[in-house]
């Protein structure tokens, strides 16, 4: 019996992103249908020729859809033919924050001068009594009936003119930002913190007060080290996860051990 060859992966991405879309359009599809097992991890490294680690990684990513439940001893069961209204936000780079974009749309509802106060001034790292654009909306997945996020930008009273006439940008603020002004963000500081969502915020996203959220800070600073914007997102807990990719350099030469 002649063994057949392992199914190709897309090519420009990594490998286990590439074959977690192809089990979701498989699952999507009705090949695999709900409450039935994907094939073992062992069968999957033989169908597409990728490591056992790749292999996790992709289950893992559909496990975080809620396309699938993994149970000990017995394997990966179908749980949903479609993903629940979650994102996953994955990284390896600063250039994953166009890819967050691009999925993920911000629908503008205000815009308003802010006074920087005492609060405002340490989050925006200014002095109080700075004036600044705020920029209040939702981000929504295209085809999702609920946003995945609320969202207030802060963007450095010089530019505030950026979304002037515009209420769905298709680009990254900082990059609008970039285009119009000439200016380059050269640093990107996140930070991801848990919270209980606030009983306004959870009227609007459609959750219970006090419900588990994430809030995740991005501050684009340019080379002379200042602030141009802060971006304060907020998530229900259910509706996004963040995956970042490290990759550590060792400082020994080759060959020689610890």
């Amino acid at each position: 019996m002649t063994q057949s060859s392992p199914q190709p992966l897309g090519a420009g991405q990594p490998r286990y992103h590439a074959l977690a879309q192809t089990l979701i359009d498989d699952i999507t599809s009705g090949r695999y249908a709900v409450g039935s097992l994907l094939p073992t991890e062992h069968e999957l490294c033989a169908q597409f020729g990728v490591s056992r680690h790749t292999v996790r990684e992709a289950i893992r990513r559909l496990a975080d859809l809620g396309l699938v439940t993994r149970q000990p001893g017995v394997g990966t069961r179908v749980r949903a033919m479609k993903s629940a209204s979650r994102y996953v936000h994955s990284s390896t780079g600063s250039g994953d924050l166009f890819q967050y974009v691009r999925d993920v749309k911000l629908v503008v509802a205000q815009q308003i001068e802010v006074i920087a106060d005492e609060d405002l001034a340490e989050l925006l790292e200014c002095q109080p009594g700075q004036a600044w654009l705020k920029v209040a909306g939702e981000r929504r997945v295209a085809g999702e009936d609920q946003p995945i996020a609320l969202s207030e930008v802060f963007i450095m009273w010089p530019y505030r003119d950026v979304l002037k006439g515009v209420n769905a940008p298709d680009l990254p603020l900082y990059a609008m930002i970039e285009q119009r002004y000439g200016v380059v963000v050269t640093e990107v500081r996140q930070q991801i913190s848990a919270v209980a969502i606030d009983e306004e915020s959870a009227r609007v996203l459609g959750v219970e007060p006090g419900t588990a959220g994430l809030r995740v800070i991005r501050k684009y600073l340019n080379a002379a080290g200042n602030i141009m914007e802060v971006a304060v997102n907020l998530h229900p807990g259910d509706r996004f996860s963040h995956s970042m990719t490290l990759r550590l350099e060792s400082d020994q030469a080759p060959g020689r051990g610890a």
